[in-house]
């Protein structure tokens, strides 16, 4: 007699039971492990932003106080004009240089760097919209203005300079501006090349 077809069966049917036996137990234990990484992560990230949290209203306060005491010397600076210019101009530096001080260490390069970046942006819009230059004159302004802004971005708010930066970072921003380079003046030698077989 020959073998019955569910003794022929149960060979298949028990790899697909192994199967499906050690595929749950994987799941299962990809599950525990998934679960155990989320965890911690929330933990960090609760810990973070619970840390921010506690600082930022000292931080916020601090530079309330320093905003309110500017305001205040400059208010009373204006309120003694008529006692001479001079003494509201001292007490305006004096508040600026007290609310200067307070401003934490970490905070006082982005406020640098953004009152730069204000007047780098502020210059070029003005150039175009009162055109007080020729026009040449004023493509060289905004150029230089750029490159300068660039340069304010890395140095203030990417804390990116030759003396702290480490080798790699360096290598990577000259190929960054090779880069930029290449795209920015191959384009620009393309489009004047096509200008220049058009008006022919």
């Amino acid at each position: 007699m020959g073998p019955s077809p569910e003794d022929t069966d149960r060979g298949p049917r028990s790899q697909l039971t192994d199967i499906g036996r050690s595929l749950r137990s994987y799941l299962t234990e990809t599950g525990r492990t998934l679960r155990s990484h989320l965890i911690e992560t929330s933990r960090a990230l609760a810990s973070h932003l619970g840390r921010i949290g506690r600082e930022l209203p000292g931080q916020l306060r601090h530079i309330g106080r320093g905003l309110l005491s500017l305001l205040t010397h400059i208010g009373r600076g204006l309120t003694h004009v008529g006692r001479g210019l001079r003494s509201s101009l001292v007490g305006a530096n004096r508040s600026l240089r007290s609310y200067l001080a307070g401003i934490d260490r970490d905070l006082r390069p982005y406020l640098v760097g953004f009152a730069l970046a204000l007047i780098l942006t502020a210059i070029p819009f003005a150039l175009v919209a009162f055109k007080p230059l020729p026009k040449a004159t004023t493509l060289i302004i905004i150029g230089v203005a750029a490159a300068i802004q660039v340069l304010v971005h890395l140095r203030y708010f990417l804390h990116l300079d030759l003396t702290s930066t480490p080798r790699e970072n360096l290598v990577a921003i000259v190929f960054t501006a090779i880069l930029i380079f290449l795209m920015v003046g191959g384009s620009f030698w393309i489009m004047f090349d096509l200008h220049s077989r058009m008006a022919m």
